[in-house]
């Protein structure tokens, strides 16, 4: 699965001569793929969210050298390394296929 922020442009129908980009989210499946159950879908979105949380206190720590935002970041890391192992070994496997990493 793969999930990309991107921007499209919006006519207004009051008037359409105005266009202005609009943020979306497209999410893509790849051609054969199902889409996760709604738990494993729901434990993906956590672990980038948590993968953001982490990039923003590192980034907030690298700038004001506040080690609280240091631990944050650990914090964060530590929930996200924990999300990881709680995937389904479906969920696993499917993106073992994905990536070409099935090992016979």
């Amino acid at each position: 699965m793969n999930t990309t922020i991107t921007a499209a442009a919006v006519h207004s129908a009051r008037a359409p001569e105005a266009v202005h980009l609009q943020p979306v989210v497209a999410v893509c499946f790849g051609a054969q793929a199902e889409p996760l159950a709604p738990l494993d879908h729901e434990r993906e979105l956590l672990i980038k969210i948590e993968g953001l949380q982490l990039e923003l206190q590192m980034s907030i720590w690298t700038r004001t050298g506040d080690f609280g935002a240091h631990g944050a970041a650990t914090r964060h890391q530590a929930r996200m390394v924990e999300l990881i192992k709680g995937r389904s070994p479906a969920v696993v496997a499917r993106m073992e296929a994905e990536r070409g990493l099935v090992h016979a």
